[in-house]
């Protein structure tokens, strides 16, 4: 076990891309192994000291930032340790959950397959993308880490390694799902609210019958750590077809990609191979596009908004699929002679470049302006999309602060950026978020479809399930964390967990 003390050493792990403040802990911890995990978890339940898991850094909500006790770093664990073929079609992968998602990409397409998550920081850990079910934009038609992870081991605060695999535990009739342990099961009373049929990334999953892995994707290192898993692999993509289409006014974008999300998932439903099934539908509004000019100058001056959008193609379909995506083009009076087209993944690419390019340059704002960006993480079933978006620019134009729209619109998931300037638009911006998410939840919405609550959102997932939704996952939370060490202030107030 390596443990890091000096000042200078430790202040990286307070850190992450949310810009929150004040982290601090006692120690950093970083383990070589399960066992020494087994043995550190056992020490701190007995201390009762708090333990923040420490990713990568990448993420956005504050979840790996300290507020007290001692972090435990995974980065140690980052061993690619079996990429096995099943069949033709199926492979799957067992890794760390130190290992960086890129290099799994990596290797995997090295030996002909894909790990199809998507998630726009490739530089994350895999461990960080199943505690928070990331995605990413090719989430469209892969969906979330969620549905690849086979199985995982996890360790529980008291320092009990438990192996769960899909498939083998589910919620009974009466909403109760047992956890093995050593010493016979722990039946733990899952929560009684709805979640949205949609992507969705906020609290504790709960559908009835669930399987017992899924109570742990997505619960942001508050019920154990965990250390491996394996994960499936799809083959690879050979070949694809790519745009960014340019659109004189944003409302003909929307009901663009509205129209292309329907046909897909109709493609999908018949199983099709000569239509439209969009792998991502990304949408970039004219003040987006306004902060890619400088390094794009052929954005058309005309656009009031874009879309990017991405097929897997093949040599028999390519043709037909280019002919009936530039119909569907003019329909809605996009230019084609000023559509970027690309038939190759080199394309394919460049494109995904220019969309990566817009939180780089959103951050490059926000260091300028020296106060945090207010940015959304939700989503809403596909018939209030317009109605959110409405709602956002007629509350954007009114505010008269900085902003921009950009997002994963094939998932009617979309991140609204305010820019604020100084300590008068800042506040106005938190009264901003709050309307927009009261207004998402007034639609069916999620407040986050993707970067999880952390210590940011507390407010925002009480309002879309109640405070008994979340004390339901406190008293979840208290039993199988029963020191009450872990992730304190992830999803909810640490302080929930002494009132139940």
């Amino acid at each position: 076990m390596i443990i890091k003390t000096e000042k200078d050493t430790v202040q990286s792990y307070f850190e992450d891309q949310s810009g929150l403040l004040g982290g601090h802990a006692h120690k950093i911890y970083i383990p070589e192994n399960e066992f020494e995990i087994i043995d550190f978890l056992k020490e701190m339940s007995q201390k009762k000291t708090p333990v923040t898991i420490s990713g990568s850094g990448t993420g956005v909500t504050g979840g790996r930032i300290p507020f007290g006790g001692v972090v435990l770093s995974l980065e140690r664990l980052n061993k690619i340790i079996e990429i096995k073929s099943v069949s033709k079609d199926q492979a799957y992968a067992v890794v760390q959950s130190g290992v960086i998602v890129q290099e799994l990409k990596k290797q995997a397409e090295n030996l002909g397959w894909l790990y199809p998550p998507d998630p726009t920081e490739q530089n994350s850990f895999i461990g960080g993308n199943i505690a928070t079910n990331a995605s990413g934009s090719r989430g469209f038609k892969f969906g979330s880490t969620r549905e690849y992870v086979n199985k995982i081991k996890v360790i529980l605060s008291n320092g009990e390694l438990i192996h769960i695999k899909r498939g083998e535990i589910f919620a009974s009739k009466e909403g109760v799902i047992a956890l093995p342990l050593k010493n016979g099961k722990l039946n733990i009373k899952l929560p009684s609210y709805k979640l949205p049929n949609i992507k969705n990334a906020a609290g504790y999953f709960n559908l009835p019958g669930m399987d017992l892995i899924d109570l742990f994707i997505g619960s942001e290192g508050t019920l154990g750590v965990i250390t491996e898993a394996e994960v499936r692999l799809i083959p690879k993509i050979s070949k694809i077809f790519s745009g960014v289409a340019f659109f004189p006014k944003k409302e003909l974008a929307w009901k663009f990609a509205l129209e292309i999300r329907k046909i897909s998932l109709n493609t999908r439903k018949k199983k099709q191979l000569l239509d439209i099934d969009a792998l991502s539908i990304e949408y970039l509004d004219k003040n987006t596009l306004k902060l890619l000019k400088d390094k794009y100058p052929q954005i058309p001056d005309f656009s009031d908004a874009s879309i990017m959008f991405e097929q897997e193609t093949s040599s028999v379909n390519e043709d037909i699929i280019i002919e009936k995506w530039s119909k569907v083009l003019e329909k809605y009076d996009a230019p084609l002679d000023k559509i970027w087209f690309g038939t190759s993944l080199k394309d394919s690419e460049g494109f995904r470049d220019f969309r990566h390019e817009v939180p780089e340059k959103v951050n490059e704002i926000v260091r300028k302006n020296k106060f945090p960006k207010t940015g959304t993480d939700i989503a809403v079933p596909e018939n209030n999309l317009i109605k959110l978006l409405e709602y956002f620019y007629k509350t954007a134009v009114k505010e008269e602060i900085d902003y921009l729209v950009f997002g994963h619109i094939g998932d009617c998931h979309l991140h609204a950026n305010f820019l604020p300037k100084n300590v008068s638009e800042f506040n106005r911006c938190k009264e901003i978020y709050k309307n927009i998410v009261g207004k998402t939840i007034d639609l069916k919405g999620t407040v986050s479809a993707e970067h999880g609550i952390g210590k940011l959102k507390h407010i925002f997932i009480e309002k879309m399930l109640g405070i008994s939704g979340i004390m339901e996952m406190a008293r979840i939370k208290k039993k199988i964390d029963s020191a009450s060490i872990l992730g304190l202030g992830n999803i909810f107030p640490a302080e929930l967990t002494k009132k139940v």
